[in-house]
């Protein structure tokens, strides 16, 4: 890519949309002109961008506590706004939970001129979703490997030290370690278990890196990591991290520092751009786009075998499935432990992507859905942090091929993520590609909520959100006054508002734990990070 063309300094620059068509990367593009400027967030979302506008004045940062620093914003929480983010979970709005501060998200370029400020998508997945691969299972794992091993290697050169990969032994965390398992200044692999075995996936994760000739470090999750006061978050825009990244956080440090290591790879994100998809719409779209004779029987074997079902069973959830509409995820709602208030009070924009264009099939307008949803796993550490995430399988090339395969190979022979496991077949062994049960923290959270329930009781009965009409006081009350056995996934729900709560506190000054205060706005002002519990890696 020539550079040049966007860093000449004069008027005939090529476009910003350019940059999208001839290279890829982390990047905030700005564009200066006479009348204005022009700035572009990359589709991988790898840079944070906020920008705010006031009495005609824009200015526009990574980090949002340096427009706070600057007297260009105040640090007021937007309560409507966390009601919103928790009742439409899938919604990814450009509006943030600080009131006047907004997010351009990932794709899009905002267009300053004079006193107007407008935000326009350069990018979208609907381009893609449209270009339909027309090849088989092999042609597809080919190409994808190659596309994601260059993608993969190039963010691997940007760094100089070792490489820290988030190891599960899963699917996609164990691609990423194979693609940089010759990189210059090393790679090491880490698994955090819990002490519950359905958290421990230390065994898989050490057998993937014994097999890529890989170090590995393995540790347990420690409440003792965890203060129920200190949001894990805190220099985001949104309240979107959970309590147990703190420990998670805490032990990666510690290794970082160890092996002299900046960087952390990790594959969030990977489950969508891999279109895990664990249902009949494969079959619909092979109906719908080639007919009953183009491998449908194929098809409707594969999904038989995937969802261990018989043909009665799907050909039931077909009838149901065709009546549904493939958009309803976006607008999901999760009324769990929130106020009941009048919707119109909760409005925010809608991202532009959600509306998928005519034409489409079912399978692909879920996966554009999807890679949407994953925008919220990309922001990292803050900017003054000693580590970096790195979300590599989110790359713009990467995301864009996986959306031109059809949702029917990603199914083939009855397993999941069936193209990129057989792109990496011969690499990481049958066994490896195989396996696809997945572990994660849940242990660990339940050992948080019993460790500090009585801190995490009075922090949401009388904290903010409480005050300000977010959660339902005698719904939390009434959940935490049970102490037996969990019997559903509630209280991840109720950590992540108990987050939620420690990030308002950070925000407004009402943080009383002496390590919450610890941080500052226009500091550091959290060693913790934006990574999905129900992520891989």
């Amino acid at each position: 890519m020539d550079l040049a063309k966007w860093t000449d300094g004069n008027e005939r620059t090529a476009p910003l949309s350019d940059l999208l068509e001839q290279g890829w990367g982390q990047y905030v593009a700005v564009k200066h002109g006479n009348e204005g400027a022009q700035i572009l967030r990359d589709p991988s979302g790898g840079l944070p961008c906020y920008h705010v506008s006031r009495d005609g004045c824009h200015a526009a940062a990574s980090d949002v506590g340096l427009l706070v620093a600057a007297g260009l914003l105040r640090a007021a929480v937007n309560y409507d706004y966390i009601l919103h983010q928790f009742r439409y979970p899938n919604q990814r709005s450009p509006s943030t939970a600080l009131v006047g501060a907004r997010e351009l998200l990932p794709g899009f370029v905002l267009d300053w001129q004079g006193a107007m400020a407008t935000e326009t998508s350069l990018w979208s997945p609907w381009k893609h979703a449209a270009r339909r691969f027309e090849g088989g299972l092999d042609q597809a794992a080919l190409r994808l490997r190659d596309i994601t091993e260059k993608c993969i290697k190039a963010l691997g050169r940007s760094t100089a030290s070792p490489i820290l990969i988030g190891v599960s032994g899963g699917l996609d965390s164990s691609i990423i370690a194979a693609a940089l398992r010759e990189v210059e200044f090393g790679a090491h692999g880490i698994s955090i278990a819990t002490s519950h075995p359905d958290g421990d996936e230390r065994s898989y994760a050490r057998g993937v890196c014994l097999r890529l000739g890989l170090p590995f470090d393995s540790a347990l999750y420690a409440a003792r990591h965890v203060d129920p006061a200190r949001p894990s978050a805190a220099h985001q825009a949104r309240p979107t991290g959970e309590p147990f990244l703190q420990s998670y956080d805490h032990i990666l440090l510690e290794l970082a520092r160890a092996v002299g290591s900046k960087t952390l790879f990790r594959g969030n994100g990977g489950d969508a751009v891999f279109c895990f998809m664990q249902n009949v719409t494969p079959i619909l779209d092979r109906w719908e786009t080639r007919g009953a004779r183009g491998g449908l029987l194929q098809t409707l074997a594969d999904v038989c075998r995937m969802t261990d079902s018989s043909i009665p069973q799907v050909l039931s959830a077909l009838r149901r499935k065709r009546g549904s509409s493939p958009a309803a995820i976006a607008m999901k709602i999760e009324d769990r432990f929130l106020v009941a208030r009048d919707a119109s009070r909760e409005m925010f924009d809608a991202h532009p992507w959600f509306d998928a264009p005519a034409g489409l099939a079912r399978g692909r307008i879920i996966h554009g859905i999807w890679a949407t949803r994953v925008q919220r796993f990309t922001e990292g550490y803050a900017r003054d942090d000693e580590l970096e995430l790195v979300c590599p399988l989110l790359s713009q090339p990467i995301v864009e091929f996986c959306l031109s395969i059809p949702s029917w190979l990603w199914i083939s022979g009855g397993i999941n993520r069936a193209v990129a496991r057989q792109a990496y077949r011969q690499i990481l062994g049958d066994d490896n590609m195989r396996r696809v049960r997945k572990g994660g923290p849940s242990a660990f959270c339940i050992e948080l909520l019993d460790t500090y329930r009585s801190q995490y009781r009075d922090m949401l009965l009388d904290g903010l959100l409480a005050e300000h009409h977010v959660i339902d006081r005698e719904a939390v009350s009434a959940y935490l006054a049970y102490e037996g056995p969990q019997r559903d996934d509630d209280y991840l729900r109720l950590l992540a508002l108990a987050d939620a709560e420690a990030w308002a506190r950070h925000w407004t000054g009402a943080a009383t734990s002496p390590l919450a205060r610890e941080s500052t706005v226009d500091g550091a002002m959290s060693a913790g990070s934006h990574l999905a519990a129900s992520e891989e890696g």
